[in-house]
């Protein structure tokens, strides 16, 4: 047996034997008693995915291009890169009506070991993949992980991915973005470094190039992303814990507020069109929904990491306040869904109930207030324009004494960490909060800001270069923030042991040209005690 990072299994019973299930094919209709045909060509472009890793489970995912009809693809499970010593080998069902994507459900491994993965057809091998089951229940081993969000394909390189392919990670978290329905960016313009041609133009919505509309669009989105080498690095390295924002679906989308999703006429929205993106996003992850396209779930490894994955889009009401960067409006304050009552009430009780030393929220929007010029709100589609929900779980975690409670986030394509309070951010810190920036998305630094009350900061795509004085203006708006960089992007990755978490922003030089090269890491590293409620003053300026 190979040895792990953290060998701890020595002396352990065997393994249950081990069962592969593939619901994805049961619900498509693939349940013939006669077995499918094994398909022969074919190619592997968008690689293959291991996800949603538990003691003894594992999520397994690829998608085979090049092929017409239904059959079956080969999956290898195991314990060795060479598959020596292969733990199952089974046949998975596909066909045209799934995209000919191919996903199952492998139980009854070994907790905390590593493993080697592969599809194949009669002729064609897919590339090997590896993954790490989690540790079991009882295990207070450090857990360590990287978080990252919103990678438009246009916009930049993805070097984040191919610095984070070199780490040494139990998992990674996409925070959301993973694809973006509309293109905002092309060589043509200056401001992409390639082309998304995929969808059409939208009639009188200006803001996008083009936008995917079709069942086929998202589904060729996932195949454009995932023909990035450093992606598919990513994928086969690490398993992921994925959950989905707006734009895999429509910019700002709130999918609670009716049959117009909370957006203009001319932006097209439909339920026909959502549907097509969950459908898109299911088959194109290696994750199954407890129930109809539920995304909010809990994994836990051992007792120091409880991860609490939550839906900020598919529930929620329409922003408040137009979704303007505006003082807030008369109703803001008004009980509006946000993670909608049911959600609210398993967050809740999850967080009550965790043993672990920590518990991490996979959080898709900032929970820190964002302010700007004014007394004005940077738009009301993040926590702060749900101001009731908002208060009513940062309660609980103050009046139930939960403790350790951490905050990864995406979204808003800036590296900020802080404070998270209550009472809008002038009450009790409770929580804190690391921003992981984006992958490539344009952040604040690279295009015109407004800053409220007229006010508008230029940006450079090019030579992004923030000015020190007004990031010390901003924070001083916002004094939870201890650092904020609006220049660059990359990844979160953190170390959580029993005693301490440490997270580093770690942040790449540029995006305009492929480069491993990073910024250093001091400013922008945090090393936090168990009960420590409170980051600023750490690396900027005190309270």
């Amino acid at each position: 047996m190979p040895q792990t990072r953290r060998q701890f299994l020595a002396g352990a019973a065997p393994a249950a034997a081990v069962a592969v299930l593939a619901p994805q094919a049961l619900a498509a209709g693939l349940t013939s008693a006669r077995k499918a045909p094994a398909f022969r060509g074919g190619r592997f472009s968008s690689g293959l995915m291991s996800g949603d890793p538990t003691p003894r489970g594992i999520t397994l995912w690829t998608t085979l291009d090049g092929v017409g009809g239904s059959g079956s693809v080969e999956l290898e499970v195991a314990r060795d890169r060479s598959f020596k010593h292969v733990v199952t080998r089974r046949q998975i069902r596909t066909s045209a009506k799934l995209d000919h994507s191919v996903k199952a459900r492998v139980s009854g491994l070994d907790p905390y070991e590593q493993y080697y993965y592969r599809f194949a057809t009669r002729t064609r091998d897919s590339p090997v993949g590896r993954f790490r089951t989690a540790l079991p229940a009882d295990s207070r081993q450090p857990v360590k992980f990287a978080f990252w969000s919103c990678q438009d394909y246009t916009h930049g390189y993805y070097n984040a991915h191919e610095a984070m392919a070199d780490g040494d990670y139990d998992f990674v978290i996409c925070l959301g973005d993973y694809i973006y329905d509309e293109t905002y960016h092309s060589r043509a313009d200056g401001t992409g470094v390639r082309d998304d041609r995929i969808g059409r133009a939208e009639p009188g919505y200006t803001s996008a190039i083009r936008a995917g509309q079709t069942l086929a669009d998202y589904r060729d989105k996932y195949a454009l992303y995932r023909s990035d080498a450093s992606l598919r690095k990513v994928h086969q390295q690490f398993p992921i814990v994925v959950l989905w924002d707006d734009h895999e679906v429509q910019d700002n989308y709130a999918g609670g507020a009716g049959a117009d999703g909370g957006l203009p006429a001319n932006q097209q929205y439909s339920r026909k069109r959502r549907a097509g993106a969950y459908r898109a996003f299911f088959e194109n992850m290696p994750y199954y929904p407890p129930s109809k396209d539920r995304v909010y779930r809990s994994l836990r490894f051992g007792k120091t990491v409880d991860l609490i994955v939550m839906d900020q889009r598919q529930y929620r009401d329409n922003q408040p306040c137009d979704d303007a960067i505006a003082p807030a409006c008369a109703d803001w304050s008004r009980p509006r869904a946000f993670l909608g009552r049911r959600q609210m009430g398993w967050v809740k009780r999850r967080l009550e109930a965790s043993t672990a030393a920590w518990k991490v929220m996979a959080n898709e929007m900032m929970m820190m207030p964002a302010k700007v010029l004014g007394d004005a709100y940077y738009t009301f589609d993040s926590w702060h324009g749900y101001p009731v929900e908002r208060e009513e779980l940062l309660a609980h975690i103050r009046d139930r004494r939960i403790k350790d409670v951490v905050f990864v986030t995406g979204d808003i394509h800036t590296f900020i960490a802080g404070d998270v309070r209550t009472n809008m951010g002038a009450g009790d810190s409770v929580a804190l909060e690391f921003v992981g920036g984006s992958i490539t998305s344009q952040g604040l630094g690279e295009t015109d800001l407004d800053a409220g009350g007229g006010v508008v900061i230029k940006g450079n795509d090019v030579n992004p270069s923030t000015p020190e004085a007004l990031i010390n203006t901003l924070r001083s708006i916002n004094p939870w923030v201890d650092v904020a960089d609006f220049d660059h992007h990359g990844y979160g990755a953190v170390t959580a042991t029993q005693h301490g978490l440490e997270c580093e922003l770690v942040r790449c030089q540029t995006i305009k040209r492929r480069t491993g090269a990073l910024l250093p890491s001091a400013g922008f590293t945090y090393k936090v005690k168990r009960g420590q409620t409170s980051i600023k003053g750490v690396n900027g300026p005190a309270a």
